[in-house]
């Protein structure tokens, strides 16, 4: 059996030929669900305006259903809805800005010394030899499960491999 293609849009495996890829990813579907993907990831305030820059669906206002769906070049929200959104959205924007407080030059350089302290700290550890632990995340399989390549550095580091000219 030949290689398969699987689009992580569609959920959708098949043959992966140059012609049956292009097809596929050409299609009105994939299409589809690759803009829904990537919509569910913008800014709400975004999608809004693109929302009100959209003339009305008239099939869909006239008949309440639209044979394009989602896909409809049209907007398919009435004035109303596009009201109460922008007026909520402003109002959240709102309560945001005035819940941040002004950032300060001062605190932010109180930061900026504690940091290069603590790497110093770490520098130095490093060069007296004493040994740096490690703590793997939550979530990760026990360490005798782990890939080689998210295991830690052996004690003292890799070894110096000898150098090679290629070519």
């Amino acid at each position: 059996m030949g290689k398969r293609y699987h689009c992580e849009y569609c959920n959708r495996s098949f043959a992966d030929t140059p012609h049956t890829r292009r097809n596929h990813i050409n299609g009105v579907q994939h299409k589809r669900n690759r803009k829904l993907h990537y919509d569910s990831f913008k800014d709400p305030a975004v999608l809004l305006a693109e929302e009100t820059s959209k003339p009305p669906c008239r099939k869909f206002f006239s008949t309440g259903s639209c044979p394009f769906g989602a896909s409809c070049w049209y907007s398919h929200t009435n004035p109303q809805m596009l009201l109460a959104a922008q007026s909520a959205s402003s109002k959240i924007s709102s309560q945001l800005e005035s819940n941040r407080p002004e950032p300060k030059l001062e605190d932010w350089l109180q930061k900026w010394e504690k940091r290069q302290k603590k790497n110093e700290s770490k520098d130095t550890s490093d060069k007296t030899g004493h040994q740096s632990t490690y703590t793997l995340p939550l979530g990760l399989p026990p360490f005798q499960l782990l890939p080689p390549s998210l295991l830690p550095p052996p004690p003292g580091g890799y070894p110096e491999l000898p150098r090679v000219d290629w070519g």
